[in-house]
């Protein structure tokens, strides 16, 4: 009996041990399991931390390009290849105690014109050097051709126009038409000029029916009417003016580029200068074959008729690597280009208060419609279409008219009994013009159908050294 109770006691110290030890094994894979959790934890929190320092990297360099959108070095001696990197920066608290460090890749934009900075950071915290977070971003300042039309004057788009891209006028806008982005104007109200008797309306309105309502006094008005049928994106005013009187520093900016590594072409003599764009297929860059403009067309009811009489060739440029052609008279121009970039200006001494034009009788067009092609044409007074031009005229090009308006003159049939009507013209690009742009009058005469393409890679990779309007934004953002 006694032996049948010792090996019972056996049996439970066995019994014992074994649970003991499993509970240690378990005991001490929990605190393994806890201890690891704690680690990853951590090193989630340090993680995210990094992430941090390098988001402030990013914005710290936004702030930098905001200040001066032509540093892409952060003041000191440039790196290229692979642009960077430049640091480490310190990233402090509020006690200015360093948190962790950050170094910054810098991308510049391109010669041709675009305004993309690509920003690149790599951060980490100082108690972690070895876990590090990287975000890469695209900022950009957008530029004038961010507008499908940008007007410094009232203007009206009639019944049946439709517009993708966004306007914007320092004047009131009338607008019978149906608009598939923003329509903003810089006023509260106006009297609109096409509006007989004249009381002060919305500064963004639309007289398709029902008309909108006049303003009820409020600042802004509340009795603006949500109309899809119009401004399927919705109307915006008042709205930040956009100075064309900044033109005028910006053209001496470009003009001293041009005088360094562009082409400048100085007065003729006689009518002006025209250049006939051909694409160079496998070259670097295109043919421009320039003509002097020895006469012109007669003058129809005292309004010129632009028609080019006679010519003499001069020279065969190629597009010039920063892609600035200065033309120091009047500028008529045709042709097409192929994966090339540039921008003609027409502006004769002094910048202000002359009347240089650019004139545009024929196609001038792109091979390519993805970006790679751009044209920008900018003229001290007109950009032009003359009397006789194609029926069915096609331009691609952002255009500004900066002391005139683009448009075409007046022509009835006693000028010509053929060329006072045209069919379409179809321009693919933006519009800028200093006063009311118009194709076409309410007689039937000009041209009878009117397309405005916005072209949207213009907004943030425009013609090269266009002129911009704002400060850097964040284009793209993502963690490699």
């Amino acid at each position: 009996m006694k032996k049948k109770i010792q090996n019972i006691k056996g049996s439970m110290l066995v019994l014992v041990l074994v649970a003991t030890g499993l509970f240690s094994i378990m005991a001490m894979g929990a605190i393994s399991l806890a201890l690891l959790q704690q680690k990853l934890n951590i090193k989630r929190v340090v993680s995210n931390q990094a992430l941090h320092v390098a988001e402030a990297g990013v914005n710290y360099y936004r702030w930098v390009l905001y200040h001066d959108a032509n540093e892409y070095c952060n003041k000191e001696a440039c790196i290229s290849d692979p642009y960077g990197p430049y640091g480490p920066y310190n990233y402090t608290d509020s006690t200015g105690t360093i948190v962790g460090q950050y170094e910054l890749y810098i991308t510049p934009p391109p010669m041709n014109g675009s305004t993309v900075v690509d920003i690149k950071a790599v951060g980490w915290i100082a108690s972690s050097p070895n876990i590090k977070r990287t975000i890469e971003v695209k900022c950009g300042i957008p530029s004038w051709s961010t507008y499908s039309t940008l007007c410094n004057s009232d203007i009206r788009f009639g019944s049946g126009t439709e517009v993708w891209g966004p306007i914007h006028s320092n004047g009131g806008i009338r607008f019978d038409g149906l608009a598939h982005n923003l329509i903003s104007s810089s006023m509260l109200n106006y009297a609109d000029p096409d509006h007989q008797p004249s009381p002060n309306e919305f500064a963004v309105h639309t007289h398709l029916t029902p008309i909108d309502p006049l303003p009820d006094g409020n600042t802004p008005p509340l009795n603006v009417p949500i109309r899809n049928d119009v401004f399927m994106a919705g109307r915006a005013f008042p709205s930040p003016v956009v100075s064309f009187d900044l033109l005028d520093g910006h053209i001496y900016d470009i003009y001293s580029l041009a005088t360094t590594s562009g082409i400048v072409l100085n007065p003729t003599g006689a009518e002006g200068y025209h250049i006939i764009i051909s694409p160079n297929i496998g070259i670097a860059n295109d043919q421009l074959d320039v003509y002097r403009i020895n006469s012109i067309t007669s003058t129809c009811s005292g309004r010129e008729t632009f028609g080019i009489n006679s010519e003499t060739f001069l020279n065969t440029y190629t597009v010039p690597a920063n892609g600035i052609v200065y033309v120091k008279d009047h500028l008529w121009i045709e042709g097409q280009i192929n994966e090339d970039r540039v921008t003609f200006l027409a502006f004769d001494d002094p910048i202000t208060g002359n009347t240089s034009n650019i004139i545009l009788n024929k196609n001038l067009i792109y091979t390519n419609y993805d970006g790679r092609d751009s044209i920008g044409l900018i003229a001290q007074n007109n950009v032009l279409v003359g009397l006789y031009s194609n029926d069915n005229l096609n331009i691609d090009a952002a255009l500004i008219a900066k002391e005139g308006r683009i448009g075409r003159e007046y022509y009835s049939s006693f000028c010509n009994s053929t060329y006072y009507k045209r069919n379409s013209i179809t321009i693919i690009g933006s519009l800028a013009t200093e006063g009311r742009y118009g194709f076409a009058y309410t007689d039937g005469t000009g041209y009878q159908t009117r397309n405005l393409v916005y072209d949207n890679s213009l907004t943030f990779i425009p013609p090269p050294h266009f002129p911009t309007t704002g400060e850097y934004t964040f284009i793209s953002w993502k963690e490699n």
